[in-house]
C-alpha cells in the first residue's frame, strides 16, 4: 500500500507540474492536453472509485494551488469523476484500452463542461456550444490520444509496483 501511495504522489506531482509548465507551450490544433484527467481516469479504472477519488481530489487540490484559482474548484470536479469513473472498474477489464478511450473521451467533455458550468455561476459569461466546438472536442481527442500511450505507462508501472506490494507484505 505505501509503495502505491508514494507512485500516486510522484505521478500527481509529475503530471501537475508538466500540466502547468510545459504543456503552456504546446498547442495541438489550437487546444492544450489536460494530463490530469488522464491521470485521473488512468489510475480510477485501475484501481477503483476510493483510489480514483483521492488522485482525484489531489490532484486538482495540487491543480488549483498552481493556477491560482478558487481553491477546491478542479478538486471536486477531479474527485467527483474518479469516483464515478471508479464505479465502472468492476464492470470492465481494467486494462482494457478501448474503455480507456472512451472513458477519456467522456470524461474531458464532463470535467470541462462542469468547469464551464461553475465558471458560469461565479459570473464569467462563456457561450457553451462555441466552447463545446472550438476547444472541449479537440482537447477530448487529442486526450483520448494521449491517454492511450499514458495509460500504458501507467499499467507497466502498476503491474511492477503491485508484485513489489505483494512481496513486501509476507
Amino acid at each position: 500500500m505505501r509503495a502505491r501511495i508514494i507512485i500516486y504522489t510522484i505521478l500527481i506531482f509529475i503530471f501537475v507540474t508538466t500540466q502547468v509548465t510545459f504543456l503552456n507551450f504546446i498547442e495541438i490544433f489550437g487546444v492544450r492536453p489536460n494530463l490530469i484527467i488522464i491521470l485521473i481516469v488512468s489510475i480510477s479504472l485501475l484501481e477503483g472509485r476510493n483510489q480514483g477519488g483521492t488522485v482525484g481530489f489531489f490532484a486538482g487540490l495540487c491543480l488549483d494551488a498552481v493556477i491560482g484559482v478558487a481553491l477546491g474548484y478542479h478538486a471536486l470536479i477531479g474527485m467527483l469523476l474518479g469516483i464515478s469513473l471508479g464505479n465502472i472498474n468492476k464492470r470492465f477489464f481494467k486494462e482494457n484500452i478501448f474503455v480507456m478511450g472512451i472513458c477519456t473521451f467522456i470524461s474531458t467533455i464532463l470535467f470541462e463542461s462542469a468547469i464551464i458550468l461553475v465558471s458560469y455561476i461565479l459570473g464569467l459569461r462563456m457561450n457553451y456550444i462555441e466552447s463545446l466546438k472550438e476547444v472541449i472536442l479537440p482537447e477530448a481527442a487529442i486526450n483520448t490520444i494521449l491517454g492511450v500511450i499514458i495509460f500504458l505507462l501507467i499499467v507497466r508501472v502498476s503491474r511492477k509496483f503491485i508484485s513489489m506490494d505483494v512481496k513486501n507484505k509476507y
